[in-house]
């Protein structure tokens, strides 16, 4: 069913409604998995710009010269919640809701250690294909396939669960376009290839989207699609899309619930994101409920605060009434925080050492970060 199909349900009046509310089916879901059949003939190229929302692409059409002349040719799809990498980047490649594959956001709680699992770089003894075992769209449809990503991705966590079935080509900021031309010629004349940008996502993560350093990545990457536009053989079908936008925020627009002892020590675990915080509240009577209670009066109209109940009846995570696997039972958070406008909440404390905090950040359900672009062209 097409995103404006969806029969609303509202948690706030500036977010979204939740991408499987009202029947609907979030249209990232249908980008990659109709190119994966096998019996498809002709190349196939699909472009994953990380981080670029269309909201940024129409504010900033006049640094896009490739994409601005592709407009006629670009639509706007709803990504998954949370509005993350990994959760996003598993649903494209599964065509699988979030409910289903299990990937709940940055990070996912396992019900097995009581940790939170980083879904991009994994945890010890956690084997992805294990954690997330359903087949990806090229598992099953069988196309010879390759994907190119950067070199540091090679034998990652997030590609031991997504790229199942892609051979792995590693590419450089240098060589990008060298390594997805090669790729096209070893996919061969029926091929699907498959290239992760990750310019535009970085550089608002650590500089903020109003920065030169975001504006200058996101003309890299139109530079990018540019050149492989003009130098692709002939007749190749080309879709450009994203897994998320982004939202700046600044250090006025942070709750650290490290700051609200009382709170504190009914979390158990912390999971999720700073725009999508996903908790586990310490065993005893109701904890859960009295953690979701305090959030709510702590944080106001700052952010949604949903328990368990109410998170799988609102079709955020797939669709309304659809089994949980018993892998996944396990792993939803008791209490979900949803960050509204700039606003972001965490509890550092209980993050990986080392983690910081970001400018550019993305989880939510706004506008912003949940509407992703999709342009089809060929060449």
């Amino acid at each position: 069913m097409p995103d404006s199909a969806a029969v609303p349900q509202e948690l706030a009046p500036d977010l979204l409604p939740p991408p499987f509310s009202g029947g609907a089916r979030p249209g990232l879901l249908d980008v990659l998995a109709p190119l994966a059949a096998e019996t498809r003939t002709g190349r196939d190229l699909v472009v994953l710009v990380d981080g670029l929302g269309w909201g940024l692409l129409k504010q900033h059409r006049a640094l896009t010269p490739t994409l601005r002349a592709l407009a006629g040719e670009t639509t706007k799809v709803r990504t998954m919640f949370p509005s993350t990498t990994a959760t996003a980047m598993v649903s494209l490649h599964t065509g699988l809701a979030p409910l289903r594959h299990g990937v709940l956001g940055l990070m996912t709680r396992d019900p097995a250690t009581g940790r939170a699992v980083h879904e991009l770089t994994g945890h010890p003894g956690v084997d992805p294909g294990a954690w997330m075992p359903e087949p990806t769209v090229v598992q099953s449809g069988g196309r010879r396939a390759v994907q190119v990503g950067p070199r540091r991705h090679a034998g990652s966590h997030l590609s031991g669960m997504a790229y199942r079935g892609w051979e792995f080509q590693g590419h450089g900021r240098d060589d990008r376009i060298a390594v997805t031309l090669r790729a096209l010629r070893r996919a061969g004349p029926d091929g699907l290839v498959h290239l992760h940008l990750d310019d535009v996502d970085h550089a608002g993560h650590h500089h903020g989207i109003d920065s030169d350093q975001w504006r200058e990545a996101l003309i890299e990457v139109d530079s990018v699609l540019g050149t492989l536009l003009r130098r692709l053989p002939a007749g190749t079908r080309v879709h450009v899309t994203a897994d998320h936008g982004m939202v700046d925020t600044d250090p006025s627009h942070v709750v650290e619930l490290g700051d609200h002892p009382a709170l504190e020590r009914l979390i158990a675990s912390v999971a999720g994101e700073p725009r999508a915080l996903a908790l586990t509240a310490v065993p005893g009577d109701d904890a859960a409920g009295e953690l979701a209670a305090g959030l709510r009066e702590l944080l106001g109209e700052r952010a949604v605060v949903l328990e368990r109940p109410a998170l799988l009846a609102s079709g955020l995570l797939g669709p309304v009434g659809a089994e949980v696997p018993a892998r996944v039972a396990g792993r939803l958070p008791e209490v979900m925080v949803i960050a509204r406008g700039r606003w972001t909440v965490d509890l550092l404390s209980r993050r990986p050492e080392g983690t910081k905090r970001l400018i550019g950040v993305h989880g939510s359900l706004t506008d912003a970060e949940s509407w992703v672009p999709v342009v089809r062209t060929t060449t």
